[in-house]
């Protein structure tokens, strides 16, 4: 049994009898055009995977399902299966039905003396989880992805229990997108330095919390890769993003960082790795890599034109968005989203229970309040379903500023709900 590293989040997990391909992600400008790739792959990713049995998708988020090159790969490949986790609600499935796309939701197979095992992540109680974990076990043998799950006690329970004690290859977070610190307001950039490297060590830890809870003989610190290209790309110094051989740092002892270009494995059996990462990236590299890109704009820019230069009917989306949003909220403490797309002009909600939509120009006697500032364009394609809010917090497509400045999820999630 081996596992390959191709990109970011695409592993390809191999057995005597199955071949799986994990997450593969190629298409350019995921997240309504702001994430890139790098280093480059340098050749045509199809023929880099190769042949497999079974494509997995762990979850719903761009950078994992990327419909367009799936859709190029199973021209190429079609025998291989799409295979899924159950989650509820189910926002990939239904999502791949909508693209065309058949997957097989399952939880185990086998393939001859391989087991495969999908396992859902459960970590919050009260908004939906999205991440799924794959283990690919045969004998003594076994190789665990974990992509993108926050990090769930049962679920590494019943991770441990598949792989019958500890698991021989481990492929774990060590960095998480999101738009903080990057797109938010500080008093100045020293603070917000010192935000991205409070970030920066908070998923470190969680790298060194799955390694001590799944105590796995060889760990690989993957997924999470990209950078911001267009105009976000001047954020990218101020994203608090490690690179993965900073894993290999804090936890030297078991940590593999895989080189790049597709080819480099471990062996479940000897855990050796064909090639290995030595040196962190320049930035100076990424920087001009970035700069050469072609850059059409964002989704937002080329889907969406007004006619005759009129303005988008943002008020009467965000009402009746808003209806809807907050009939669905378990907020019960007042917190006010104020959204702007002009300067001096706030559209104002209260989270915790309908009082309208309020036009301000002046916001500063709500509190604690979070204030959006983004494209109109951006905010009409948001609020009529063609985009998705997740999408934007990830993409880093807005500014924030937070007063105060304390992190609340549940009164962040109330977007995802402000859609017509």
């Amino acid at each position: 049994m081996r596992a390959r590293y191709v990109y970011s989040a695409c592993i390809i997990v191999e057995t005597q009898d199955v071949k799986v391909c994990c997450d593969p992600w190629f298409t350019p400008g995921a997240y309504h055009g702001s994430w890139y790739q790098y280093p480059p792959l340098g050749r045509d990713p199809i023929g880099v995977i190769g042949p497999v049995d079974l494509v997995y998708i762990s979850h719903i988020h761009p950078d994992h399902y990327d419909p367009q090159f799936l859709r190029s790969y199973l021209e190429a490949h079609p025998n291989a299966r799409i295979v899924i986790g159950e989650t509820s609600p189910a926002h990939l499935a239904r999502k791949m039905q909508l693209d065309g796309f058949e997957p097989d939701v399952i939880h185990e197979e086998i393939f001859g003396d391989t087991q495969v095992t999908i396992v859902p992540n459960n970590a919050y109680a009260e908004i939906d989880n999205l991440d799924t974990a794959l283990v690919v076990r045969r004998g003594e043998l076994s190789v665990v992805n974990m992509n993108d799950n926050p990090f769930d006690e049962q679920q590494i329970r019943r991770v441990l229990r598949v792989v019958g004690g500890r698991p021989r290859v481990a492929f774990l977070p060590y960095s998480a997108a999101g738009p903080y610190p990057q797109t938010y307001e500080f008093t100045d950039q020293a603070a917000q330095l010192a935000a991205a490297d409070h970030k920066r060590e908070e998923f470190l830890a969680l790298y060194s919390r799955y390694v001590e809870a799944l105590r796995p003989h060889r760990a690989v610190p993957f997924a999470g890769t990209y950078y911001l290209g267009g105009p976000l790309a001047k954020l990218n110094t101020l994203r608090g993003v490690p690179d993965a051989l900073a894993a290999l740092e804090r936890e030297p002892d078991v940590t593999v960082a895989l080189a790049d270009g597709g080819d480099a494995f471990i062996d479940a059996r000897t855990l050796e790795a064909s090639a290995t990462r030595t040196n962190p990236y320049n930035p100076a590299d990424v920087n001009r890599y970035l700069a050469d890109l072609s850059f059409f704009g964002y989704d937002y820019e080329r889907e969406i034109v007004p006619l005759d230069g009129r303005s988008l009917p943002i008020g009467p989306l965000l009402s009746t968005a808003y209806s809807r949003a907050v009939a669905r909220s378990s907020v019960a403490e007042r917190f006010w989203f104020c959204l702007t797309v002009h300067p001096g002009v706030f559209w104002c909600f209260d989270v915790s229970h309908d009082s309208g939509v309020q036009i301000r120009s002046d916001v500063s006697e709500l509190k604690p309040r979070l204030e959006l500032t983004l494209d109109e364009r951006y905010l009409f394609g948001l609020l009529t379903r063609l985009y998705h809010w997740s999408n934007a917090r990830i993409g880093s497509h807005y500014q924030a500023r937070r007063v105060p400045d304390v992190y609340r999820r549940e009164v962040f999630e109330f977007l995802n709900y402000l859609q017509v």
